[in-house]
């Protein structure tokens, strides 16, 4: 079930003490509403009913999409999540069979979101994302991207996105033939190997890609 609780938060602008609900977990099939807010991020938006201010609350919780058997640990404030891993990595419970993640960051988990939407696997995602990582490396480490995401447009393009110091500096789209590829000829040996990682990121893919050769 869903977890929250509220908790006093001072506006970054005014200063005014306001009452906010604050998630410990969420589970959008016993909450369905809260699906659609994760994503818009009204889940996790402040509002200052004094000043009109709002900004974005960046805190640990646990993402249960229960419908699809997905849970996602963010941390947030990259704190260690080793109990975490520990309770996620346990076999022979209700959540045998499910795509367990923790991730560092709001904007990954933002990815993850994003990926699961699209229908891939985040895995083969991440292992593509490395490939373009390199190939930024070697040619283009004068722009100092520091980020690649991948992302969906309004019209429902996917792509990856590049950033420097917060800010999108240039965008590719994303090779689904590439994709297809990869997994038609690699997932069930990708899967084997890595079907209960649960850090899939950018440090994963480099070793994947070296096990796996």
């Amino acid at each position: 079930m869903s977890q929250s609780a509220m908790q006093e938060i001072t506006c970054p602008k005014c200063g005014k003490k306001t009452s906010f609900r604050v998630w410990d977990s969420i589970n959008t099939m016993k909450n369905p509403e809260m699906k659609e807010k994760v994503r818009n991020d009204e889940a996790f938006r402040f509002h200052c009913p004094e000043c009109g201010a709002s900004a974005l609350l960046n805190y640990n919780f646990l993402y249960h999409q229960q419908e699809d058997k997905v849970l996602i640990y963010v941390s947030a404030d990259g704190e260690d999540a080793s109990e975490m891993a520990r309770i996620l990595d346990q076999r022979g419970n209700a959540f045998d069979g499910y795509r367990k993640r923790i991730v560092r960051s709001y904007n990954a988990f933002k990815e993850k979101l994003l990926i699961l939407d699209a229908g891939f696997d985040d895995r083969i995602v991440e292992i593509i994302k490395g490939s373009v990582w390199d190939n930024v490396e070697a040619h283009y480490k004068d722009k100092k991207i520091d980020e690649i995401y991948f992302a969906t447009n309004d019209d429902g393009v996917h792509g990856f996105l590049f950033r420097r110091a917060g800010e999108m500096v240039a965008s590719m789209e994303f090779d689904e033939s590439l994709y297809k590829a990869i997994y038609d000829s690699a997932y069930e040996r990708l899967d084997a190997a890595t079907r209960n990682d649960l850090y899939i990121d950018r440090d994963w893919a480099k070793d994947v890609v070296e096990r796996m050769g």
